[in-house]
This record gives structure tokens, C-alpha cells and sequence, in this order.
């Protein structure tokens, strides 16, 4: 017996677009992320019967509410702890001031990732920390059904990397985009990865 785990990133937002950093603001999905959420919504509807749950920031729940319609308008429950990483006072900055401004945190972001701590946020560490656990208890509480989580960029790696047994630098080496899937199937002794980063559902 085990959890089938479907890990969804939500939709573009214009941050994403505008390549700004997003932590846990209330940013809306643009056109474009409403798309990729009613094309995630389009694929996902074949694995019901389904238990969905979602972070609470705006973006991943626009995008739960999409999969809700679609699956025959059931209930997206809320998980704090899938949310995105709380990147503090980088929030809606772009990538090159932050080498500007926080030159110091950068070159620890550079040498040391899963540690680091965002000035006023959290850490990699923290993000998988709080991610696994909700996982694992996902996994007691709905063991042999299908489970699908809308979350973020830096929580579907950290989760994956926990899966897999992967050093958590190593986050780095795995790519999620916006609107992707994400599988793994969690036993009692073995955990799987079944799918990552799917996106050919996209743009349907």
C-alpha cells in the first residue's frame, strides 16, 4: 500500500514573468498561469478519484481552485507547510540586485544553499524540513490514494531531494516549472520517483 503523490507548481504569475523573486506575497497568476492551470486541471481530472490539497499563498491556490472545477468542483484543503520558501526582504526583487544589496548572503547562497538563511526569511533547510514532515504525515493519513499538492519551485525540490535520499544542495539540479507535475510514490519501505518536471500537458 502506498501514497501516489502528484506534485503540482502553480502557474505563472507576472513576477515570474518579469523574473522578480516571490516568496510568500500575494501575487495573482497572469493569463498565462490561468492556462497552465486549467491545462494541469485538463490532465489531472483522468486521476480522480483524488484527495487535493494546497498552499495558501494566492498563486497555488488559483491554481487548486482550476484542478477543484475540473475534478467536479471538490474542496482544495490548505497546508501551510506547502508553502514557498519565505525569501524575506528579497521579495519582489530582481535576481541581479541581490548580489547588489546582499552581497554577503549571495556568496553563502553560493557556497553553501541549503543553510542559508534569507535575511528576514528561512532556509532551504527549513522549507524541506516543514515539507517532508507534512508529506510523511500525508502519507499515514491517506495511504493507497491519490494525493495532489499545489506548492512551489523551492518546496517540490526540497521534497524530491528528501525522496530521494539526495543531499540537499542538490536542489539545484532538478528543474520545476510553472505548471509542471511532479510523482512520487511513497511506501512503507520505498519511495519512488515516478515522473518530474512533466510538462506536455502544457499549452493544450
Amino acid at each position: 500500500m502506498a501514497l501516489d503523490l502528484i506534485l503540482v507548481r502553480h502557474g505563472e504569475t507576472e513576477w515570474n514573468r518579469l523574473g522578480l523573486i516571490q516568496g510568500l506575497g500575494a501575487v495573482p497568476l497572469n493569463s498565462r498561469g490561468r492556462e497552465q492551470a486549467e491545462d494541469a486541471a485538463r490532465l489531472l481530472r483522468g486521476e480522480a478519484p483524488f484527495v487535493l490539497y494546497t498552499s495558501p499563498l494566492l498563486r497555488a491556490a488559483q491554481t487548486a481552485e482550476a484542478i477543484a472545477r475540473r475534478a467536479g468542483g471538490i474542496t482544495a484543503i490548505e497546508l501551510p507547510a506547502l508553502s514557498e520558501m519565505d525569501v524575506g526582504e528579497f521579495d519582489g526583487l530582481e535576481g541581479a540586485q541581490l548580489r547588489e544589496l546582499f552581497p554577503e548572503v549571495m556568496r553563502q547562497w553560493d557556497e553553501n544553499p541549503a543553510e542559508t538563511v534569507m535575511p528576514g526569511g528561512e532556509s532551504m533547510l527549513s522549507v524541506q524540513s516543514r515539507a517532508w514532515r507534512a508529506v510523511r504525515n500525508l502519507a499515514t493519513a491517506h495511504e493507497s490514494e491519490t494525493v495532489i499538492a499545489v506548492t512551489h519551485n523551492f518546496t517540490i525540490q526540497a521534497i524530491v531531494c528528501a525522496a530521494l535520499d539526495m543531499p540537499l544542495k542538490s536542489f539545484r539540479k532538478l528543474r520545476t516549472d510553472l505548471g509542471s507535475i511532479t510523482r512520487l510514490r511513497i511506501a512503507q519501505t520505498r519511495i519512488s520517483l515516478l515522473s518530474l518536471n512533466e510538462t506536455c500537458h502544457l499549452g493544450s
